[in-house]
């Protein structure tokens, strides 16, 4: 029975929008990969992945830490965050060095293209409603309690 509270535990944490952007650049990184290979061959849609990987893999850790971290006070989150934010940026790069270093047909412009696209890639997410779970109706919504129209 634990295995299942902790299987609905870590399904609801899969939900919020931090994973849910997430998700939304592992979509835009795969058709830049998928663009770039068939573009410009193999070792430049490769050069893209770990490009892109560098700032995923880094933010898919961050959210995780951020989600596991819920359950605890609020006066540690903003400790938790800030060092979260230096470790992820750190992460990055880290991995950004070791792709190259050890790359042996590095592609410069596809790697940074890689790295470009998967941070900017969150900011689809207003454009792209569904990606976060959401209908376009339900992000024309104001939150409750608050109108489109503030009274004058």
């Amino acid at each position: 029975m634990q295995f299942r509270a902790g299987a609905r535990h870590c399904a609801r944490f899969h939900q919020t929008p931090m994973f849910a952007l997430i998700r939304l650049q592992l979509m835009v990184v795969s058709a830049l990969v998928l663009a770039a290979g068939a573009g410009w061959g193999v070792s430049a849609a490769i050069s893209l992945a770990a490009g892109a990987g560098a700032a995923i893999i880094p933010n898919a850790l961050f959210a995780i830490r951020l989600s596991v971290h819920r359950q605890r006070s609020a006066e540690s989150y903003p400790v938790v965050f800030f060092l979260g934010e230096v470790i992820k940026i750190a992460l990055t790069v880290a991995l950004l060095a070791w792709a190259a270093l050890t790359l042996p047909h590095n592609h410069w412009p596809a790697l940074l293209a890689g790295l470009i696209g998967a941070l900017q890639a969150p900011f689809l997410a207003a454009l792209l409603p569904r990606a976060l779970g959401g209908t376009r109706e339900s992000a024309r919504q104001p939150p409750s309690g608050q109108t489109l129209i503030e009274n004058r």
